[in-house]
């Protein structure tokens, strides 16, 4: 597939230094990595909203950035629509104001007009008078991806905008944009740490830590291909172990790996699977204190091997009977003066934390490449 995006960007913001190079075709792609990697500050540099200073940057062959020859578009002539996490709409306008802010390269006799269609196409055509205090959070989600696609934008950029939402209402959104995307054909690059979001969302996933990316993979290949978990691990954040999913005789869902077994949350049936918990997922338990009944089958004991201070976050690599886990908190403070290499920790592991990825659906799901995977939690 022909690149409409090429970038390569190159850039110093205290101590962080950016160092990325993106390809992307007429797809959705994922930039996944922990909190702090950069995935917010590459989105910024596409967009011409931070000064870069080395790189290039072309869309649909027009170049927007070349440090080189002096050229550098500004935010406004780069056809770039960009979504951020707060959304950013505003207060004082209804739903259909908002979504005209959105249409400066429309003539003013059609304005009106494309603002309605685009409302329709959300599905928020009967609201169109309301302002975003008056609308659900889904809503204004709606609102602002109507807002960006009026623009009629080359490519599409969104910085996690679905975090705060829960998981059915954020499905929806992930298959509405799936649907977007299908009928514009606008290239999307999504920004997240949520590994769900990759399977269900993205056609090929970028993986960044710590300002510079560690690789990148088709999601059939993340999927279908063989030794999955060692390319799940090119990530180089998160706690990934492959097992299948059981009913104990009590009838409740766990999983089942080489060391060792965890319990579920309501799931639809058994199978092979790929289990992935988020480090700042795991909860930190005081041994002097009692374990709430919902983590109780879910603990664990084990030592420090490594501590790592990293963007304000506290990273531990842990060693237990049961296998190696990554620990992320964001406290440090007096955490890094207790947790040190040798010493015993104990942790759990929410069931609502695990996100599972059941190999067997995937190999009869149709269509891969336009990403209608869902990965249940």
């Amino acid at each position: 597939m022909n690149a409409l995006l090429d970038a390569q960007i190159s850039e110093r913001i205290g101590d962080f230094h950016l160092d990325v190079s993106l390809k992307l075709g007429r797809e959705i792609g994922v930039l996944f990595g922990p909190s702090g990697s950069g995935k917010s500050i590459t989105l910024r540099c596409l967009a011409g909203l931070r000064n870069v200073r080395s790189g290039r940057i072309a869309l649909s062959g027009y170049v927007l950035l070349d440090s080189g020859a002096g050229i550098c578009e500004p935010p406004h002539r780069r056809k770039m629509g960009l979504l951020f996490q707060d959304l950013a709409l505003f207060p004082h306008l209804t739903a259909l104001e908002n979504v005209l802010f959105g249409c400066e390269r429309t003539k003013k006799g059609r304005a009106a007009s494309i603002a309605r269609e685009w409302l329709a196409r959300v599905r928020l055509e009967s609201l169109e008078n309301r302002y975003p205090s008056q609308l659900s959070g889904g809503q204004r989600q709606r609102v602002a991806l109507a807002r960006a696609l009026a623009n009629e934008p080359e490519m599409l950029m969104l910085d996690e905008p679905f975090s705060a939402l829960d998981g059915p209402l954020r499905r929806n959104l992930r298959r509405e944009l799936r649907k977007l995307h299908a009928e514009t054909g606008v290239p999307i690059l999504y920004v997240t740490h949520q590994v769900e979001d990759i399977c269900a969302l993205g056609d090929k996933v970028f993986f960044i830590e710590k300002g510079k990316l560690t690789g990148s993979n088709r999601i059939s290949d993340l999927i279908r291909g063989k030794g999955r978990v060692d390319l799940w691990k090119m990530m180089g954040w998160g706690n990934v172990f492959q097992g299948d999913v059981r009913f104990c005789n009590e009838g409740f869902p766990s999983f089942h790996w080489a060391s060792g077994d965890l319990a579920l949350k309501d799931v639809s049936g058994p199978g092979p699977a790929i289990a992935f918990v988020r480090p700042d997922r795991v909860r930190f338990l005081d041994p002097r204190m009692p374990v709430d009944s919902e983590l109780s089958r879910n603990t664990f004991s084990g030592k420090v091997e490594e501590v790592l201070l990293d963007g304000g976050a506290l990273r531990l690599h842990v060693r237990t009977p049961r296998g190696h886990w990554q620990i992320e908190q964001r406290e440090t403070g007096s955490h890094s003066e207790i947790f040190r290499p040798g010493e015993e920790v104990h942790f759990a592991i929410p069931p609502g934390a695990i996100e599972l990825i059941f190999l067997e659906e995937m190999k009869g799901e149709e269509n891969l490449g336009s990403s209608i995977v869902e990965v249940r939690a």
